[in-house]
């Protein structure tokens, strides 16, 4: 068992070195894809995932039925299967995917691929001394902050670092009371529906943030944004609060430091390629 995590290990580090980026950044998994020629499509079926080549030439399908981090996790899986020469696989929703103990060696080399490309160990451990925070005292807030960076969920990064012993066993439990929108809730307040939400401190580096129509994000309140994709909803102390409008890429920036991003929305519930997420009509 140990040996497919150091395969993982070493092969997410591989796909890291080979497009330029460091072994501890933050990345975009549909950039990723991209870079590598493998396409991604979303289509409306209820999955988890599925990587096929044929006649040579690789495709990775999403279900856009399941939650946004989720088919962030579900990309990079897939991805796992084309860098390992699987060939086919479908993911499907079952209790195999969910029970560690029914999955086979090249799911769990494929999960382990996943998470340490999304999530380095090195690559958390940077973001939380960046925010001065210590695993042990770091509120759900905290890590919630972190999933947001890595663009993954908030209970995988919980879990990520409680498979790498960055936090205790109890600590996990103690986070994993709380779900994203209890959290949401008592930290952002209350709002029409629930929805995906992702916090932006200004912390991390300037990567794109993708995100969907009607989900939310919390930024700091000296950030400038365009109305027209972003909706203010309310200010609280963490920052402003915002809901995302229609599809397009904006951007927003600091009004005191020379932070910005790019803000990627696609339509809710996009069916089509990845490259095309985002446009607005």
């Amino acid at each position: 068992m140990n040996q497919l995590y150091t395969s993982a290990i070493r092969k997410a580090s591989e796909v890291r070195l080979k497009l330029g980026l460091d072994l501890v950044e933050p990345l975009n998994i549909y950039d990723v894809c991209s870079e590598m020629e493998v396409p991604v499509q979303f289509v409306d079926i209820n999955m988890e995932g599925n990587y096929v080549k044929k006649n040579g030439t690789p495709r990775i399908l999403l279900s856009s039925q399941r939650p946004f981090p989720r088919r962030i996790f579900t990309c990079a899986h897939e991805l796992g299967h084309h860098v390992f020469n699987h060939g086919l696989k479908v993911d499907i929703i079952s209790e195999e995917n969910e029970n560690p103990s029914l999955k086979s060696n090249d799911e769990i080399l494929v999960d382990a691929f996943a998470a340490a490309l999304l999530m380095p160990v090195g690559g958390i451990q940077a973001e939380f001394t960046k925010r001065n925070l210590s695993f042990q005292s770091a509120t759900p807030l905290d890590f919630y902050k972190i999933s947001s960076a890595f663009g993954v969920g908030y209970q995988t990064l919980i879990t990520h670092c409680k498979v790498n012993r960055l936090i205790k066993d109890l600590k996990s439990f103690e986070l994993l009371k709380l779900t994203p929108a209890k959290i949401f809730k008592t930290n952002l307040g209350s709002v029409e529906e629930k929805s995906f939400f992702k916090i932006i401190d200004g912390k991390s580096a300037g990567k794109p943030i993708d995100l969907e129509v009607s989900n939310y994000i919390m930024l700091p309140s000296d950030f400038i944004v365009d109305n027209q994709f972003l909706e203010k909803k309310h200010e609280i102390q963490e920052g402003a609060l915002f809901l995302t409008k229609k599809p397009g890429i904006s951007s927003v920036h600091s009004s005191k430091t020379e932070i910005s991003y790019f803000i990627r929305i696609q339509p809710q519930n996009y069916i089509g390629f990845a490259e095309y997420r985002h446009l607005e009509n």
